[in-house]
């Protein structure tokens, strides 16, 4: 039974940061661009003729000597006019240099949307020998509904790697099409696992930096809550639970309510996986895949909003 995304991890985790050559500083499958100009400056000052900040601004061509000192830290961002010449002092050129502006442009993009388009374009870059430092395999499970569902489906103990079987014990519609691509995505990369005995759970919830963690995890609970909202409107009461309550908390109140909400969801989890092992145990198979979820946000404050 898989955790929640947000609590997601794997030995094949990493830190969406890649080990420099001796002559430069691969930019591929890095997700965070401060981070890279952070790791290439500390890259150069190693080096036999040193490095400094005023110097790296002035490679790019900044007036201030602190200017990328304050863009790493946060302070500042790289503007769009900045960019090709930040990408000069760094020395990249040609994919690699398409990747650090596409890099740039999803780290400031100002909604999801957008983040996802250049998010898109660094997958396109990257080469393939270096697509696990990115993740995308973590990245691509949370992208559609089917594949944390089918994972779950291997635990029936009539599963078949069939979409059409697939798609008859669905309770919201996919196309065949789908369902197969989901099938082949699972098993190449051994999210489920094929052996003489049948189909498991493969260990693997991989997923990457936080940047990208955050936006795939928005992505994931967008579809689920898609799901919730058909299935208020096709599902029978008896299976489906909707539930809201509201409450008038102080806001000092609101970390400990998240931290019971989490709670409640670990000892679900942990439900969840004793019940699942005594239906084994006693020989029964598993016949159900069920999301729940949780959602906590503010309707009201007291401070006035300012307009």
């Amino acid at each position: 039974m898989a955790q929640p995304p947000e609590n997601s991890k794997s030995p094949r985790q990493g830190s969406g940061t890649a080990a420099p050559s001796k002559t430069s500083l691969v930019v591929y499958g890095y997700t965070n661009y401060r981070k890279y100009l952070l790791d290439f400056y500390e890259f150069k000052k190693a080096g036999p003729r040193g490095f400094s900040y005023r110097s790296f601004s002035k490679a790019a061509g900044f007036s201030s000597p602190n200017a990328v000192k304050l863009i790493i830290e946060g302070s500042r961002n790289l503007g769009v006019d900045s960019v090709p010449k930040i990408i000069k002092a760094l020395g990249l050129t040609g994919p690699m240099a398409e990747y650090f502006k596409a890099l740039v442009a999803m780290n400031q993009a100002l909604n999801d949307d957008e983040k996802q388009v250049f998010f898109n374009q660094m997958q396109k870059l990257i080469p393939h020998s270096k697509k696990r430092d990115l993740n995308v395999e973590g990245l691509r499970y949370l992208s559609h509904w089917l594949h944390p569902t089918i994972r779950e489906m291997v635990e029936f103990s009539e599963f078949r790697d069939d979409p059409y079987w697939v798609a008859r014990r669905l309770v919201f519609q996919a196309s065949i099409s789908e369902i197969s691509q989901a099938l082949q995505f699972l098993i190449e990369e051994m999210f489920i696992e094929k052996s003489p005995q049948g189909f498991k759970a493969g260990d693997q919830m991989v997923l990457s930096s936080d940047e990208i963690r955050s936006l795939a995890i928005r992505n994931y609970h967008r579809q689920m809550l898609d799901l919730a909202r058909q299935s208020l409107e096709s599902l029978p009461m008896e299976q489906r639970e909707f539930g809201a309550l509201t409450l008038n908390l102080p806001e000092s109140a609101l970390p400990e309510l998240k931290f019971k909400l989490k709670e409640i969801r670990k000892s679900l989890h942990e439900w969840g996986i004793q019940v699942a092992q005594n239906q084994s145990e006693q020989g029964q198979s598993h016949d159900a895949v069920t999301q729940i979820n949780f959602q906590m946000f503010p309707l009201a404050r007291r401070g006035e909003k300012n307009l």
